[in-house]
């Protein structure tokens, strides 16, 4: 048998190291994601936020991804005061574990429950406190992918009627946009 020389060593070495880089990238969730202002439609603007506009931003890395849309309540032709905002987001380390999902669910006075949308999802209505009145909508699909919805109104002091079936809505339909929704 000949042994295998320098050149030709390097040459599988290469072609393993090539393979295995392969292979992980497969293994990563995509940080492919769509813009949430698509998910505010005309309807629950005109319901929610009346002469506002939306704004998108997004961050985004190797193995993580965010996008968000913000609707600032506070414009010069709304008579209310607050923030409407959709975030999706990827994090291929798999950070929305269990522990991080009771968590954000916590900080909203809600239980975790895998009744949807996604695979663990919780949404509160907090009626107006004596500063604000909210929405808060989370949801996960495994550990890699997340989405949030927050409806903040300070003024008025009370929700608009369709306030929480329209965020449950759109939260539904955040899932429904992420790559493994």
């Amino acid at each position: 048998m000949r042994a295998m020389g320098t050149k030709g060593g390097a040459t599988v070495a290469l072609v393993l190291a090539l393979a295995v880089a392969g292979c992980s990238n497969q293994d990563r969730p995509s940080t492919v994601l769509q813009d949430p202002c698509a998910l505010v439609t005309d309807r629950v603007l005109q319901q929610l936020a009346p002469g506002t506009e939306r704004v998108s931003t997004a961050n985004s890395g190797d193995i993580s991804a965010s996008k968000e849309c913000s609707v600032d309540l506070e414009s010069d032709s709304s008579s209310m005061r607050g923030d409407l905002t959709v975030t999706v987001a990827v994090d291929g380390t798999s950070s929305y574990d269990e522990s991080w999902r009771a968590e954000r669910c916590g900080g909203i006075d809600a239980e975790p429950s895998s009744d949807g949308p996604g695979d663990s999802s919780c949404l509160q209505v907090s009626p107006w406190d004596g500063s604000q009145a909210r929405v808060d909508g989370w949801a996960w699909v495994g550990d890699d992918y997340e989405a949030y919805v927050v409806y903040q109104l300070v003024e008025p002091t009370t929700l608009p009627a369709s306030a929480a079936d329209d965020l449950r809505r759109v939260l539904d339909e955040a899932v429904a946009s992420l790559p493994a929704g």
